[in-house]
């Protein structure tokens, strides 16, 4: 777990990188006693000192994601114990998108199905990265226009072969 210190910057919490893991579990416990939730992403390839650590978190709002990720935690019994409910991220509808991000709420429905079936094809994960490329584009090349040319090109990004 050589890296808690560094993600104490995760949370907004001043400090340097190589505060020493009291410090660094204070800062980390201090910023869950907030309104916040901490998300592990990919809980399943964390090993059991990562996991036997998150334990002491439980207190605090935590999410574990990752396929295999109950697998991951069945490893760490008190762990295990402690979990309310396993909830399953099926794909995204179309409908959803709009409430995704608010760069989708004004694109109609036969636009936002056409997108997804030419690259997200539903994929939670990609729809943020296209949303990422997208506002890039909008943000940086003077006078971008959402069009089929755009996203075509943007869809490559994410999947060479679209």
């Amino acid at each position: 777990m050589g890296t808690a210190a560094g993600g104490v910057r995760g949370f907004g919490v001043a400090g340097p990188v190589s505060a020493p893991f009291g410090e660094a579990d204070e800062r980390i416990v201090g910023a869950l006693d907030g309104a916040r939730v901490l998300v592990v992403d990919e809980a399943q390839r964390l090993p059991v000192p990562c996991l036997e650590y998150l334990q002491s978190l439980w207190d605090h709002r935590l999410v574990l994601c990752g396929a295999g990720s109950e697998r991951a935690v069945a490893r760490v019994p008190q762990l295990a114990s402690r979990v309310c409910a396993w909830q399953e991220v099926g794909r995204l509808a179309g409908s959803e998108v709009a409430a995704f991000h608010p760069l989708w709420a004004g694109v109609a429905d036969g636009e936002v199905a056409w997108i997804d079936q030419s690259c997200p094809h539903g994929v939670f994960r990609t729809w943020p990265a296209l949303t990422t490329h997208l506002q890039n584009a909008l943000l940086t090349v003077p006078d971008a226009t959402v069009d089929q040319a755009l996203l075509r090109r943007l869809f490559r990004r994410l999947s060479p072969v679209v």
